[in-house]
């Protein structure tokens, strides 16, 4: 009979709630400041990223990643002097955002359904050409199987380079790859925070 008592009960405030434009309104901020928090947390450790600030320092950056034995990455890699490698993923990740799409009442309060409008890595593979390849990316490389050649680089700073800190020495042999994770690992950070968004707890008191 409790149990009974209980669900009629709870379906009765379930209505009252459905129309409290109020409560739904508090709802939504909710969602929205734990996102935007998320969100926050994602371009600040892009900010802090090694990568990010060794190919943002340019070709007299020191190799704050610890991938190379000499030289950074913005030679190795092969940019244009003057570059600036990652603005273009700092815009695309900026423009990440939260669409919430509709509510229903949950055993708990309400239950909202959201869509979170983030670049996908193809769409970063995108962006980012290797600058001696057509056709491949250099974000899709140090990620993955890493970038070749390691051996032939050699840092000296030379003005018939495209970097102006480094060329290639065919003489030498290719050696390892560089590899180190990067964005990938942000995104699935990022994807586990939002995870945590907890917009429920606005009307869980109420059952």
């Amino acid at each position: 009979m409790a149990n009974r008592l209980n669900r009629s009960v709870k379906v009765a405030i379930a209505k009252q709630l459905s129309n409290d434009k109020e409560l739904q309104l508090k709802t939504r901020q909710i969602i929205e400041k734990q996102f935007r928090t998320a969100h926050q947390k994602l371009m600040n450790d892009f900010e802090s990223h090694a990568v990010t600030r060794e190919l943002r320092a340019g070709s007299g950056g020191s190799n704050v990643s610890g991938t190379l034995p000499e030289g950074n990455l913005f030679g190795f890699i092969g940019f244009t002097s003057g570059t600036d490698p990652v603005d273009a993923i700092e815009k695309l990740l900026s423009k990440t955002d939260i669409i919430i799409r509709r509510r229903k009442i949950g055993s708990f309060g309400f239950v909202w359904t959201y869509l979170v409008t983030s670049p996908s890595m193809q769409d970063l593979y995108g962006i980012t050409p290797l600058p001696w390849a057509n056709g491949s990316s250099w974000l899709r490389e140090l990620e993955g199987r890493g970038i070749p050649n390691l051996g032939q680089y050699m840092h000296k700073r030379i003005n018939s380079s495209r970097s102006g800190a480094g060329f290639q020495n065919r003489n030498r042999p290719e050696g390892g790859r560089v590899r180190i994770p990067y964005i990938k690992q942000l995104l699935q950070q990022f994807e586990l925070n939002l995870n945590t968004i907890q917009a429920s707890r606005v009307s869980k008191k109420y059952f």
